[in-house]
């Protein structure tokens, strides 16, 4: 197992980065608007009303918080290690 290869491209880094501000956005945007959407409001109501691990108020970390360690994790691998070994 080669992790410079489990790690992907920089294409598949940024296509990750890409999918990370769409969700985003789109989870923000739900949650902000009143419209009834069937598929988000059991989502959006459990993420209200604290029933889900959308925010950890213990820690006070947001779920979006691990997944943007992931992706910095992701870039700096890329971008920093993988250049030096090329």
């Amino acid at each position: 197992m080669n992790l410079l290869e489990e790690m992907g491209t920089r294409a598949d880094f940024f296509k990750h980065l890409t999918l990370f501000v769409i969700v985003h956005i789109l989870v923000n945007v739900l949650l902000a608007v009143d419209a009834d959407i069937p598929f988000f409001s059991g989502m959006k109501q459990s993420i209200q009303e604290g029933k889900i691990w959308f925010y950890h108020e213990k820690s006070g970390l947001f779920i979006t918080m691990v997944w943007l360690v992931i992706l910095v994790a992701h870039g700096s691998y890329l971008f920093l290690f993988k250049k030096k070994s090329e």
